[in-house]
């Protein structure tokens, strides 16, 4: 006779789990990621069916497109017409080929497995920078290092990615994008800054901070993405039972929906109940 799981623990918990196992293997968010993904798996990166967006009008909903992408073969011209049309608020999902993960993973770069379990390996987003604003670097968290602009616009040249552009990217609150940013490098040091709990998908850092001071001192490089839009004033769907046994994925990060909202007002109305 099989034995049953405990009754507190919902069934659509347990597979993911599973995954948990693998935590070791996936080392998080790589530094250095180059499409792949186990199509069993693929049901993990779905986003929330009934997530926020769902309840909004159609007008205050939003969406990723997929507007661009590059394979690091195609060489510096490929690169240098890509890499003009990128604009701030653009997210970079980092994708590796099989060959080229399994010849990392053989030399023992044991972060490279995430890129043949999921879609995507890796996430960013485009933001200015903050001593040049006319620039763009990549924003983005990784282990042993937290959240950070360390990569600009041209280190994208050695990877393989797909870029995805919100629909509506006028509605986000560029500047209370910008102080997420600052308050997340802020606050986070090295290796205490990456949620090493949701790289594990047990639990995830603050992901819907309305101030500097509940933004959350760690985050893998999904949920740093998630937490700075909700600060800027959109909310995915990309999150399940709030963040609570949730492995948030990039690809679950792309492929949700969301709504916008007055992310000014929110952060007041918070002040006010304080």
């Amino acid at each position: 006779m099989s034995r049953q799981p405990p009754a507190s623990i919902s069934p659509e918990v347990l597979p993911r789990a599973l995954i948990l196992a693998l935590g070791l293997l996936l080392g998080g968010c790589a530094a250095s990621p180059k499409q792949g993904g186990w199509f069993a798996l693929r049901w993990m990166e779905k986003p929330g069916a009934r997530g926020p967006s769902t309840q909004a009008p159609e007008q205050d909903q939003a969406r990723f497109e997929q507007i661009l992408s590059f394979d690091a073969g195609q060489g510096d011209g490929a690169f240098s017409q890509v890499s003009r049309q990128i604009r701030e608020g653009d997210v970079i999902a980092y994708r590796m080929t099989m060959k080229d993960a399994y010849r990392d993973i053989l030399m023992l770069k044991l972060s490279k497995v995430g890129y043949r379990v999921f879609r995507y390996g890796h996430l960013a987003i485009a933001v200015s920078d903050p001593v040049n604003p006319a620039r763009l670097r990549v924003f983005s968290s990784e282990s042993f290092k937290g959240p950070n602009l360390r990569e600009d616009i041209a280190s994208l040249r050695q990877h393989d990615f797909d870029v995805y552009r919100l629909d509506k990217w006028q509605r986000i609150d560029r500047a209370r994008l910008h102080e997420f940013v600052q308050a997340s490098m802020h606050k986070a040091g090295k290796w205490t800054g990456y949620d090493f709990m949701g790289l594990f998908g047990l639990a995830n850092s603050n992901l819907r901070p309305t101030a500097p001071e509940n933004i959350g001192h760690d985050y893998i490089c999904s949920t740093v993405v998630v937490g700075a839009l909700y600060y800027a004033g959109l909310e995915l769907d990309a999150i399940q039972r709030e963040g609570l046994l949730d492995l948030v994925t990039p690809a679950q990060v792309v492929d949700s929906r969301g709504r916008f909202f007055t992310a000014g007002n929110l952060a007041l109305e918070t002040e006010t109940s304080d």
